[in-house]
């Protein structure tokens, strides 16, 4: 599910074994049926500060029980962002911790500077780890498009040398070719687009031949041709 003020991936609940010392292993890909978390892009107001969000919650997280928020760098584990939240009789979830009341609606989060292409994720998790519902953003996308289709990266190594590529709106069961340029290298393949339209994850991989860290992705289709030009390496990584 998608609630667009800014762009976010949902994930579902995760249930899994409790442990007093395992927020460093989080993992949303282990993810059940249940009630999911949404990240929400908040407008910029004044002076830029980055990215924050909201965490919105759907109905269904079981009362009596204490949350806390976690949060996720690409480059780092989970670490508690909020502790002490429950579901008060209204049925808001309200932190007591440090003398006061907070409302979780009422709270931002953001991942301060940011590398472009890079994940982050917010977690909110019940004291006995029983119950984990996660979600997912990329603040800073590294994205292009032609008519509709649409080509992404995000970045999967913490060197900069490693990009997953997906797309979609992208005609179904076309074939497409793939070309990746760098440092002089041309790399070409063939894929098929999905029923859906969408573009198969593909993860592309850079190793240094000269001192130019550029890089062109594209997916070239009947209808559509999709270039996304980016950094790779240790330029991948400024925070912005």
């Amino acid at each position: 599910m998608f609630r667009r003020v800014g762009l976010t991936l949902v994930f579902l609940l995760c249930v899994s074994p409790a442990s007093a010392h395992d927020a460093f292993i989080l993992d949303a890909r282990r993810a059940t049926p249940g009630p999911r978390l949404e990240l929400i892009e908040l407008p910029a107001i004044g002076v830029p500060v980055g990215k924050r969000y909201r965490l919105h919650v759907e109905p269904g997280l079981p009362r009596g029980v204490v949350f806390g928020v976690f949060t996720k760098p690409f480059d780092h584990g989970f670490h508690e962002a909020g502790p002490g939240f429950q579901l008060d009789e209204s049925g808001e979830l309200v932190s007591s911790e440090a003398g006061s009341k907070r409302r979780l609606d009422d709270m931002t989060f953001g991942p301060g500077p940011y590398p472009r292409g890079a994940a982050w994720e917010a977690a909110l998790v019940s004291s006995d780890r029983a119950v984990r519902i996660f979600a997912k953003t990329v603040p800073y996308p590294i994205t292009a498009a032609d008519r509709t289709c649409k080509v992404s990266l995000e970045l999967a190594s913490h060197l900069g040398d490693r990009f997953v590529a997906s797309g979609k709106g992208f005609p179904p069961g076309e074939d497409v070719l793939t070309r990746l340029q760098y440092s002089g290298r041309l790399i070409q393949r063939q894929s098929r687009i999905s029923p859906e339209g969408l573009l198969a994850p593909d993860l592309i991989s850079h190793r240094a031949i000269s001192a130019d860290r550029g890089a062109r992705y594209t997916v070239k289709a009947r209808s559509c041709e999709v270039s996304v030009e980016y950094d790779w390496g240790e330029p991948a990584l400024i925070r912005r």
